[in-house]
């Protein structure tokens, strides 16, 4: 009987060996697993969380516009004749007021000194009509000028003076002429077309030079409805030139007071600001304009972004389930639609809480659930 106590008490031993040096073996092994989620229940729900985002994703706010000089025009002539000098070719860089062409002037050189000569007369007639209808004046208070004689004086001395004001109008009219003789730039910028040479006739209105500001440009784009509300005049938005991806700086100068009816788009100008741009952008180019930065100008900063499907809701009203401690709980919340599938959180929720990503997921005040990916 003493035997067999000592056989089990060794028995006994020898198990509790092995217990002790599996445990201890085994410790690094186990510590490289992953814990178990102590708050989910075996049979909780799998769902997505997600924290709010304090502003909205990449490319939810660009939209694809055109690069577009600010001023931009045809050069025509206002005489008539043939052409004598074209004194530049396309690819130019002029400056304004700079002389383009000319046509020939020597018919117009002569009118104006035609009129110069006109004018001149003019004046001097003046001069001697004012004389004479001064000393008609003073001769009339003396008693010494009948009173016909004075109005005859009168009448000389307005004569005079009309015949002047028309010689000098005149005068200015040939000088003008002279001048429509000559084109000349009407801003800075770059010719970028020129139709005629010397000796060709051209008549007033006849397209001689196409120049463009390369300097002053503009972006035109057509933003969706839904993204329009969210910018504001004077805003800076980021853009990308297409294809080569330099970046450059725009201000928003004009919002379009009408949707068309077809894209379901508002026109916006931008202009190009100055020293912003990476590379020379050109008149023509597609470019991105991403507004999402300008959009959140008006935000005091603490705005939070959720997908739609996050949250349900009619009008501002809705909820959010928020996850906590391995299960939901029904969040009321206030929200403003910006986007398409994105909305703005006014209450309810702070960044550091997670939220089920769809809201419509058979749920209730406390159903357990397992956050997965």
């Amino acid at each position: 009987m003493t035997k067999q106590i000592g056989v089990k008490a060794v028995l006994a031993a020898a198990m509790v060996a092995v217990t002790v040096g599996g445990c201890s073996g085994g410790a690094n092994a186990k510590a490289a697993l992953p814990a178990a989620d102590s708050t989910a229940a075996p049979n909780a729900l799998g769902v997505k969380a997600i924290a709010p985002a304090t502003k909205l994703e990449a490319n939810v706010m660009q939209a694809t516009g055109q690069l577009r000089s600010k001023q931009e025009a045809t050069l025509s002539p206002r005489a008539s004749g043939p052409l004598t000098r074209v004194l530049v070719k396309v690819g130019d860089r002029v400056k304004k007021g700079q002389l383009l062409a000319q046509l020939d002037t020597d018919a117009l050189q002569i009118g104006v000194e035609q009129a110069a000569a006109a004018r001149s007369a003019g004046a001097a007639l003046l001069d001697g009509a004012t004389i004479d209808v001064e000393r008609a004046r003073k001769l009339a208070t003396s008693g010494s000028l009948a009173q016909s004689g004075l109005d005859k004086a009168e009448v000389g001395f307005r004569q005079a003076q009309a015949q002047a004001a028309q010689a000098s109008a005149a005068y200015k009219n040939a000088l003008q002429a002279l001048r429509d003789a000559s084109i000349v730039a009407p801003f800075d910028g770059v010719i970028t077309a020129r139709n005629k040479n010397v000796g060709d006739m051209v008549n007033n209105g006849t397209a001689i030079f196409g120049i463009v500001d390369t300097e002053g440009l503009e972006v035109r784009v057509q933003v969706p409805e839904a993204i329009i509300d969210r910018i504001q005049l004077g805003s800076v938005a980021s853009g990308t030139l297409n294809p080569s991806g330099a970046r450059f700086e725009a201000k928003v100068t004009t919002l379009g007071a009408v949707i068309d009816t077809q894209s379901r788009t508002v026109e916006v100008l931008a202009d190009i600001i100055p020293g912003k741009a990476e590379a020379t952008l050109r008149p023509g180019a597609l470019v991105e304009l991403d507004f999402a930065a300008a959009a959140a100008e008006g935000d005091d900063g603490k705005s939070l972004f959720l997908p739609a499907q996050a949250v349900s809701s009619k009008g501002q009203q809705g909820y959010v389930w928020v996850v906590q401690d391995g299960r939901v709980l029904k969040r009321d919340v206030k929200v403003q639609r910006v986007l398409p599938g994105y909305v703005r959180v006014v209450e309810g929720l702070n960044s550091q809480e997670q939220v089920v990503a769809d809201a419509s997921l058979p749920m209730k005040d406390g159903t357990a659930v397992r956050v997965v990916q």
